[in-house]
Order: structure tokens, then sequence, then C-alpha cells
């Protein structure tokens, strides 16, 4: 997620560093949805806090302004939901896959995140990999 966010406005941050975020992310994630899950409480609102979490890690261990920070979450997470949108509901609905077993068998879940994925691994080539970065936020400063 930090390197196709920050990649689509143009920074690049250090493999050690994208490491360290995308550790620390995946922990909160895990423990935001154990959470959810033991308490009985819907998704939903978990989205936020993940969202929040993301941003402090990229402000703070990214050393990253926090515009850059809220803009690159935010790509980084649309990019996620629009490969859910895209391949994930229609491969549940065409193949009629149960999805309340992603959660609970390692190869559905994998398959569900690597075509949730899609997009965020496209955008971390085109951004990261070849350097190309569509949105140009020094465009936006005032002189």
């Amino acid at each position: 997620m930090a390197g196709a966010g920050l990649g689509m406005i143009g920074t690049r941050l250090k493999l050690s560093k994208m490491l360290i975020i995308a550790s620390i992310y995946a922990l909160a994630i895990h423990a935001v949805r154990t959470f959810y899950i033991s308490n009985g409480i819907p998704f939903g609102t978990h989205l936020f806090i993940l969202y929040a979490v993301y941003v402090i890690l990229l402000k703070f261990i990214g050393k990253q302004h926090i515009l850059k920070s809220l803009v690159a979450t935010s790509i980084s997470l649309l990019l996620i939901l629009w490969g859910e949108g895209t391949f994930l509901i229609p491969l549940i609905q065409i193949i009629k896959f149960d999805p309340a077993s992603i959660g609970v068998k390692l190869g559905a879940t994998l398959t569900a995140v690597a075509l949730t994925d899609i997009p965020l691994i496209i955008a971390f080539f085109v951004g990261y990999v070849f350097k190309f970065a569509p949105i140009d936020l020094e465009y936006f400063r005032m002189k």
C-alpha cells in the first residue's frame, strides 16, 4: 500500500521503511478485525480506524507530510475497494463461492487478497518501479 499510494504521487520510500510500515499495518489490521469479530461489531467502521492508523504510520515512520499521508492512504484504499468491486465480487458471484469461507480457508483468503490487490500491484509498478506519478501534488502548491 505504501509503494502504490505514495508512488502515485511521486514519492518513493526505502524498502526497509515500507516493510516496517507493512508489518505494523498488518498487525493493526489483524488486531482491529479480531476485536470486531470477538465483540460482534459489524464491519464497516473498522475502515476509519485502519485509515487513521495508516496515515499515522506514513506520517511518523515514512516521514511524510500529513497531506501526502492522507492522499496516499486514500489512493491505496480506493484501489483496494476498486479491486474488490471489479475482481473479487464478480468472481464470487460467477463461481457461487461462499464469502463466509474467505476468512476461514487459507486458500480462499489468499485468492481473495490476490484478487483485491490487482489494482494496487499495477499502481505499485506504475508509480514505484516505472517512476511515473500521475498525480502531481506540487501543482497545487501556493506560490
